[in-house]
């Protein structure tokens, strides 16, 4: 600014009033600068914004207009003064520019701050007053391009009823001003850009993990899971027959093991081969599973071999159970080459109760131990029999 000019500007003021200017635009640029760009959305930020120029500023309305994706400049918000102090509540009126249309589409178009001291004599206002009453126009506008990053974000419109109502100050103020709400929103922006991405890589990274941990899960239960018969293996009974060991002492509950062989099994083998050996092995495999409860533990230990835990059952009970499983394998018929083939099963039970649930060396060898005692004394009384462990068998 020349000095000419500034000594025109301080002959129209006197000090006081410049200080009080300086002052009222100090205040409006450092409460601007305090507005957090993550408060809100971005309506309600650009509000803020606006109501800090009202605030500090004897300016009658302030408004925003917006970029928008068809590139019109868009009324996104504004405020008055009557509206900030709570005096009155004025209707907002939606209003939409194309780019160099009226003082607010040359400020976009041209980059420049427009500055329309007279309303009603103006020619680049009265071109595109959108058809309003000469009466009804304000005195004064100005009209400022809001940019960062060389972008346009929209236009800043101040105006007031009064004629030749904008000095020197309120222009230098928002030349100042818009640069720092460009600043602002653009920094909102990115910030939201920001939280938008955190948020999707956050649910792709929740989803990645979702889906390994069902690969895991799908993998260990693979990995416990029998694939001929689709049972329960060898490795799922020992991670599961610790913990029902452990109850039965704690709780002083029964628990029954049985170890189930098919007797002569290598002879379907050998004479019908090993396909139909698997289907035999399937089939035996479902209809014991449909003996049994959901709580107890089924397993394929290997070959013909199965093992079953009944849980809080007493020695009849198990008897019982065994019992039933054997007269259903035993029922089970398959026809090969017009030939009925039947088969039967061998079962050794031992259940863990009384005094010995008390014992601090009964582990799951000694569990197993004694049910595959007993499963030789059925084998040798015969076969397709169930024999209860009793203390004198002879050790296998």
């Amino acid at each position: 600014m020349q000095k000419d000019e500034i000594e025109g500007n301080i002959s129209q003021f006197n000090f006081q009033d410049i200080l009080v200017e300086l002052l009222n635009s100090l205040s409006a640029v450092r409460a601007l600068s305090e507005l957090n760009p993550q408060a809100g959305d971005e309506k309600e930020l650009i509000s803020k914004a606006l109501s800090v120029l009202i605030q500090n500023q004897d300016m009658e309305r302030c408004s925003f207009f917006i970029l928008d994706e068809d590139q019109n400049l868009v009324n996104l918000t504004g405020l008055s003064s009557s509206e900030h102090f709570g005096t009155e509540r004025i209707k907002q009126i939606s209003l939409r520019f194309k780019i160099g249309q009226g003082i607010i589409g040359l400020a976009a178009a041209t980059g420049q701050l427009q500055h329309c001291r007279n309303c009603k004599e103006d020619s680049r206002f009265l071109n595109h007053n959108l058809q309003q009453s000469v009466d009804f126009l304000p005195g004064s506008i100005i009209s400022v391009p809001v940019r960062a990053a060389d972008e346009l974000i929209g236009v800043l419109n101040i105006s007031h009823p009064d004629v030749n109502y904008f000095s020197e100050w309120h222009v230098r103020l928002l030349h100042i001003y818009k640069n720092m709400m460009g600043e602002l929103i653009t920094n909102y922006r990115l910030l939201k850009h920001m939280e938008e991405q955190i948020i999707a890589r956050t649910k792709n990274l929740e989803t990645a993990l979702e889906d390994i941990k069902q690969l895991k899960e799908h993998h260990e239960s693979m990995s416990m899971r029998d694939e001929l018969t689709g049972s329960y293996n060898r490795r799922y009974f020992y991670s599961q027959i610790e913990g029902a060991l452990a109850r039965a002492k704690r709780y002083t509950q029964p628990l029954c093991l049985l170890v189930l062989d098919l007797d002569n099994f290598k002879v379907i083998n050998d004479s019908y081969g090993h396909g139909f050996g698997d289907i035999v092995l399937k089939d035996i495999a479902g209809s014991v599973k449909e003996e049994i409860r959901e709580s107890d533990i089924f397993a394929r230990f290997g070959g013909e071999e199965f093992v079953i835990v009944f849980t809080d059952i007493e020695s009849a009970k198990g008897k019982l159970f065994a019992e039933r499983i054997r007269l259903r394998i035993a029922s089970l018929e398959w026809k090969v080459r017009e030939q009925a083939v039947k088969i039967t099963a061998s079962i050794g039970v031992y259940c863990l109760k009384g005094e010995a649930l008390e014992q601090s060396g009964f582990n799951i060898d000694t569990l197993l131990n004694y049910a595959d005692q007993a499963l030789y004394a059925a084998k040798a009384a015969g076969r397709n029999k169930v024999v209860f462990y009793a203390p004198e068998m002879p050790r296998q």
